[in-house]
């Protein structure tokens, strides 16, 4: 049997929660001391901006590998296209030879790195459960990402405002630069303080059907007997394979669940158990 679907916070009541989390604002001298209790340029957090050659080197060879396996299969079907022939790895060299360092930004980093662990936190499909049992539910993944640049815009005097996408996806282009630990679990000190929960979602990808929608918006004299025939049995085959792709996809789900009880569990799933001393609700993924 599933779950009521649990009350929401309202959108000024969100915004309160969050002004209870940071009252000094996302890179306050009091998460500084909390996440880099040395300094932000001494602390290893720094390299989520300022990635050493050898790890720009590392992501590179990463990308390119992913983008050559995608090309392999076209490659397969079309041998003589030229644009699909294999291309050179990058070499670490070359990543030297264009490496420069940068400026570090102290405020504006600390406030993009907080804002994108907050976005793994509240978005991602986990929830963040209040002490009264509501949902604090920033947005889809696109929305929890518009509702964090807003919220920042409103309270930091120089926060480039208008950037919806900029905390999208969150820590996905830095978690593999630095332990984000230390900011997970001031995320979590501070939410237990405030008597909320957090419940962590295995993350799955789902399929959308949309025919149905087009032809419920189709005009009545578009109608024609045959052509409803050919559409039906069209819609049979359809899905057919719809649910053969699920299917598919559901093994799929079932082999990484697999996959992750081998594996440590996720860094913000470790930074839970650190503060909270217990897993969260929906770890170990069922």
């Amino acid at each position: 049997m599933n779950e009521p679907q649990r009350q929401r916070l309202s959108d000024v009541e969100l915004n309160a929660l969050f002004d209870q989390l940071f009252p000094a604002g996302f890179a306050g001298a009091d998460v500084r001391a909390d996440i880099a209790p040395e300094g932000w340029e001494k602390s290893s957090l720094l390299a989520c901006f300022h990635p050493s050659p050898e790890q720009v080197f590392k992501e590179q060879l990463q990308v390119h590998r992913n983008i050559q396996d995608l090309v392999r299969a076209r490659r397969k079907r079309e041998p003589n296209n030229p644009d699909l022939a294999p291309r050179p790895e990058p070499t670490l060299e070359e990543v030297r030879a264009e490496w420069q360092e940068t400026e570090v930004k102290t405020e504006e980093e600390v406030t993009d790195l907080i804002g994108q662990c907050l976005w793994d936190v509240f978005s991602d499909n986990h929830e963040v459960i209040t002490a009264d049992g509501r949902v604090a539910d920033t947005g889809s993944f696109r929305g929890s990402s518009a509702f964090l640049d807003e919220y920042l815009s409103g309270r930091v005097g120089s926060w480039p405002e208008g950037d919806c996408m900029r905390f999208y996806m969150g820590t996905i282009w830095t978690s593999g630069r630095a332990d984000l630990s230390p900011v997970y679990e001031m995320i979590f000190r501070r939410l237990k303080t405030l008597g909320a929960d957090w419940e962590y979602h295995f993350p799955e990808l789902g399929i959308v059907d949309l025919p149905p929608l087009r032809e419920a918006l189709r005009e009545p004299a578009d109608y024609s007997p045959s052509e409803a025939f050919a559409k039906e049995q069209q819609e049979k085959e359809h899905q057919a394979e719809l649910e053969q792709m699920r299917a598919e996809l559901a093994e799929i789900h079932e082999q990484a669940r697999n996959e992750a009880m081998d594996r440590p569990p996720p860094c913000a799933v470790r930074a839970y158990q650190a503060i909270y001393g217990r897993d969260p609700k929906g770890w170990p993924p069922a």
